[in-house]
C-alpha cells in the first residue's frame, strides 16, 4: 500500500489537468517513436516508488522552474542536491549558483523573455555555466548568450524527429563527455542544431545528419552547453539510458561539483579500444515539420535536408509520398526540400534516399498527431 500511495504523489505531482488531448502529447518523444523497446540493458533502471526530491536552497546547482522543471529536479537529484529558482528570482540569486539547468522546454511561455535573456547573459559573462535540454522550437534557443552577429539555430522536438538508438556520435574528445563508454551512445534527442557561435564545439552530433545535438562555447568568463537531449523528461518515463548517466556524471565532475556517494554509477562495460572521435557521415539526413499536434484538414510542412561533409560533389535521389527528385549537392554544401500537404490522420512521412548509382542510403520518417475540435470548440466557434 505504501508504494502505491508513493506512485500516486508522485504522479500527481508531475501531471496537472490538461485542458485537451493536443496539450498531452506535447513533449519531446512524442513523435510515434518504436525504438526504445529494443535497448534491453541499456535502459536505466527508473523506480518510481524510490524516487524522492534532493532540494537544498544553498546548492551551486539551480534547475529553472518552467517546462519540465521538476522532472529536472528529481533528474539531477539523482546526482546532488539541487535548488529550484523561479524565472524571477534567478537574477538575485545567480552569483550563489555555479550551474543553471533549463529543463527539456524550459524556454517557452516565459513571462519576460527578453529579461531573462538578459540575466543569462550576466550569468554566464560572470563565470558561471549553463546547460540547456531539448527546447519545444529551434528558435527558442536564440535566447541564450551569445556574441553580437552569432546565432544559434537548430530545431526544437515539436519539430525534429526523436531517437535513441546509438542516436549520437562523439564528435571531440572533451572532459565533460568523458563518461561516455562508447562513441555511438544511445540518447534521448529530439532537435538539432544547425548553426552555432564560431567559438562553438560539437560534442556529440546526429548519427544520421551529423549536425550536433550537444555543443559547448565560452561566452565571457563562463560556458554554455547546449543540447537537443531531453533525458530529463525521459527519466521520468523510464526511458533514460545507462550512456545518459554516465553522461551526466562526468558533466557534471567537469563543473567542479561534487557528487552524492549514492549517486548512480554505470555497471562496468568490457571493452579494449579507447572511446575516439567518430568521423562524420558521408551524406547526412533529416527530416523536420513545422509542428507534430494538428488539426484535422490543417496543412502540414515538411523540411527535407541534405548536408554534404565531402569534398566533392554528389547528386541524391530522394523520394517520399509518391514524388521523387534528384538533389545536387555541392561539396560541403547543403540542400533542402519543401513538402506541404492537408493532414486528416495520424501517420508518418517516409522519406528514401538513394545516391547517384541507386544504392540505398538511408530511410527517414516523421511521425506527426491529429487531433479532433470536440463538441463544445465547436459550438464555441459558432456563438462566436
Amino acid at each position: 500500500m505504501k508504494t502505491v500511495i508513493t506512485i500516486f504523489i508522485l504522479f500527481a505531482a508531475f501531471i496537472s489537468v490538461t485542458p485537451s488531448f493536443a496539450t498531452s502529447i506535447d513533449n519531446p518523444g512524442a513523435d510515434q517513436p518504436d525504438e526504445s523497446f529494443t535497448l534491453g540493458d541499456a535502459i536505466y533502471p527508473t523506480h518510481l516508488e524510490e524516487i524522492s526530491t534532493n532540494v537544498d536552497a544553498k546548492s551551486r546547482i539551480a534547475v529553472l522552474d518552467n517546462g519540465y522543471g521538476r522532472e529536472s529536479e528529481l533528474f539531477f537529484g539523482l546526482y546532488l542536491p539541487v535548488r529550484v529558482v523561479q524565472e524571477t528570482e534567478f537574477s538575485a540569486q545567480a552569483s550563489s549558483v555555479s550551474l543553471l539547468i533549463v529543463p527539456s522546454g524550459g524556454l517557452s511561455s516565459l513571462r519576460d523573455p527578453e529579461g531573462f535573456r538578459a540575466a543569462l547573459s550576466r550569468f554566464v559573462e560572470g563565470g558561471g555555466i549553463l546547460f540547456v535540454f531539448s527546447q519545444k522550437v529551434g528558435r527558442d534557443y536564440a535566447l541564450l548568450p551569445f556574441s553580437p552577429g552569432e546565432s544559434l539555430n537548430g530545431y526544437g522536438w515539436l519539430e525534429d524527429q526523436s531517437a535513441l538508438t546509438h542516436s549520437a556520435i562523439l564528435t571531440l574528445r572533451h572532459t565533460a563527455v568523458s563518461g561516455l563508454m562508447t562513441s555511438k551512445p544511445h540518447l534521448n534527442i529530439d532537435g538539432l542544431f544547425t548553426s552555432y557561435p564560431r567559438n562553438g564545439r560539437p560534442l556529440l552530433r546526429n548519427s544520421i545528419s551529423g549536425q550536433p545535438v550537444m555543443l559547448i562555447y565560452k561566452h565571457g568568463r563562463g560556458s554554455v552547453i547546449a543540447s537537443a537531449l531531453f533525458t530529463d523528461w525521459a527519466y521520468l518515463h523510464s526511458r533514460a539510458t545507462w550512456d545518459e548517466i554516465a553522461l551526466f556524471s562526468s558533466l557534471l565532475r567537469w563543473t567542479g561539483l561534487s557528487l552524492n556517494p549514492s549517486a548512480p554509477k554505470r555497471p562496468p562495460v568490457k571493452h579494449t579500444d579507447p572511446v575516439l572521435p567518430e568521423a562524420l557521415p558521408p551524406i547526412g539526413f533529416s527530416v523536420q515539420s513545422d509542428n507534430e499536434i494538428y488539426m484535422t484538414g490543417a496543412t502540414a510542412t515538411f523540411t527535407i535536408n541534405l548536408w554534404n561533409h565531402e569534398d566533392r560533389k554528389r547528386a541524391i535521389h530522394v523520394f517520399y509520398d509518391g514524388h521523387g527528385q534528384e538533389v545536387q549537392l555541392p561539396p560541403r554544401g547543403t540542400a533542402q526540400l519543401v513538402y506541404s500537404i492537408p493532414v486528416y490522420s495520424a501517420r508518418r512521412l517516409w522519406v528514401y534516399f538513394y545516391d547517384e548509382k541507386e544504392i540505398f542510403l538511408q530511410t527517414l520518417r516523421k511521425g506527426y498527431t491529429v487531433v479532433y475540435p470536440n463538441s463544445a470548440d465547436a459550438d464555441e466557434g459558432k456563438r462566436e
